[in-house]
């Protein structure tokens, strides 16, 4: 019962905040950890300098930003089992979604990309931290992940 008030007071407040121009204020994250989106639901339309596109999608634990928040940030999900906090501290989902970006716009092709994926890399600032960030990209230009490389 509580985790459906607390959906249905997200998605009041997202529907308000949309109706009256306020969209970009509401942090995707929050959303995505608290609601069941479907996986195909597009969160963020991404383009790069050459007018490519790729599509971040809710996902689920396999891809996406369902994916990339339960297997790599410690900030939402909290009891789901992750890989490790790859983000700086209190990073939230536009900071994330802003990082995808600059990678995709700016990130060079990884070595070690292999099969029917796009691995790009660069070296951002990320919530006032700098680092270099790994993204995957699937064939049907879907982001599978994003997180930052541990340090050697």
């Amino acid at each position: 019962m509580r985790k459906s008030l607390k959906s249905l007071l997200l998605i009041i407040i997202t529907s308000l905040s949309s109706y009256f121009g306020y969209a970009d204020i509401v942090d995707p994250a929050v959303i995505v950890s608290h609601i069941d989106i479907h996986k195909d639901n597009v969160i963020s339309e991404i383009e790069n300098r050459k007018s490519e596109k790729i599509y971040l999608k809710a996902g689920n634990e396999k891809f996406g930003l369902n994916h990339i928040l339960k297997k790599h940030s410690r900030n939402f999900f909290p009891d789901y089992r992750q890989k490790g906090n790859l983000f700086p501290e209190l990073t939230n989902g536009k900071q994330i979604i802003k990082g995808i970006e600059n990678v995709y716009r700016n990130g060079h092709d990884n070595p070690k990309a292999y099969g029917n994926k796009k691995v790009l890399q660069h070296t951002i600032r990320l919530n006032g931290k700098n680092d270099t960030y790994r993204l995957v990209i699937n064939e049907d230009n879907e982001v599978i992940t994003f997180f930052r490389l541990r340090k050697s």
